[in-house]
């Protein structure tokens, strides 16, 4: 992976990886709440910096949000991130069917979305797809 402009705290790890023309956006530590919101809003900086049109967003290390979290992501976050140019994401869930389902649900709820998503469980197989696009 050739990276630029890697960025890390305790809560999450997001880079630049010019081999697949993507940010991609790990969330290294579970959270709720404000700081959780803090997080995902940094994210939404860095794809504005980056004018970025492909994300990959790395769940595997956290649980499932709350309600009013995935209100929120749907709602508020989501549509920020497609205005702000994302047209192709993936997001990579822990290797279970709860976080599948999870996942599915989630994404029954962004169906107005007009972009191109997917998810998956496996990293090696969110580059390949990521990539393709």
């Amino acid at each position: 992976m050739s990276e630029r402009d890697r960025r890390e705290t305790d809560l999450y790890t997001v880079v630049y990886d010019d081999d697949i023309d993507a940010v991609v956006f790990y969330w290294d530590e579970y959270s709720t709440g404000e700081r959780f919101k803090s997080g995902a809003m940094d994210l939404l900086e860095y794809i504005k910096e980056h004018d970025a049109r492909k994300l990959i967003v790395n769940t595997r290390g956290i649980k499932a949000h709350n309600e009013e979290e995935t209100k929120w992501l749907q709602e508020e976050w989501m549509p920020k991130i497609f205005e702000a140019g994302i047209e192709h994401s993936v997001t990579v869930h822990r290797d279970s069917v709860i976080s599948e389902m999870d996942m599915e649900e989630f994404y029954e709820g962004m169906e107005d979305v007009d972009d191109e998503s997917a998810m998956t469980d496996d990293m090696d197989e969110a580059r390949e797809w990521i990539a393709e696009k």
